[in-house]
């Protein structure tokens, strides 16, 4: 047990020594943690109506701001435009997968583990990446 416990230190300092070594930069740049962040450019939508997918099973993406939208237990402002019953024209109604449990069953009303739509469907708007990366469409 002693060694295991000098084995596990010694890894720990050796990997806190490795990445004070190296050159963390963070996306913020050189500002202080506590400090403001440096004000941002205003992105703009990418485009009005439907987002081309970039990848099998993508969830589609939201081509307007939902800022002031509240998705909370009490509610779900995105169900009023998107549920079928709603009369909003040219609004992508909610798919039939979001109305079955885990068994497949279904249900009357959305599934709770679909309810809350911003852990899968996010805003596009015309933004570079904050990182790069090596992505390449079903497109290309």
């Amino acid at each position: 047990m002693k060694k295991l416990s000098i084995v596990i230190l010694l890894l720990i300092s050796s990997s806190l020594a490795w990445a004070g070594a190296t050159n963390v930069v963070s996306l913020r740049g050189d500002v202080a943690l506590d400090a403001p962040s440096v004000t941002t450019a205003t992105k703009e939508w990418l485009v009005d109506g439907k987002i081309n997918r970039e990848y099998a099973q993508q969830p589609p993406l939201i081509p307007h701001d939902i800022e002031d939208f509240s998705i909370n237990q009490k509610g779900n402002d995105c169900l009023s435009c998107h549920n079928w019953n709603s009369k909003m024209p040219g609004a992508t109604k909610v798919g039939i997968s979001h109305f079955l449990t885990r068994d497949n069953h279904t249900l009357a009303n959305i599934s709770p583990r679909r309810y809350f739509c911003t852990q899968c469907h996010v805003p596009q708007k015309d933004a570079k990446p904050l990182i790069g990366n090596m992505f390449r469409s079903l497109a290309e």
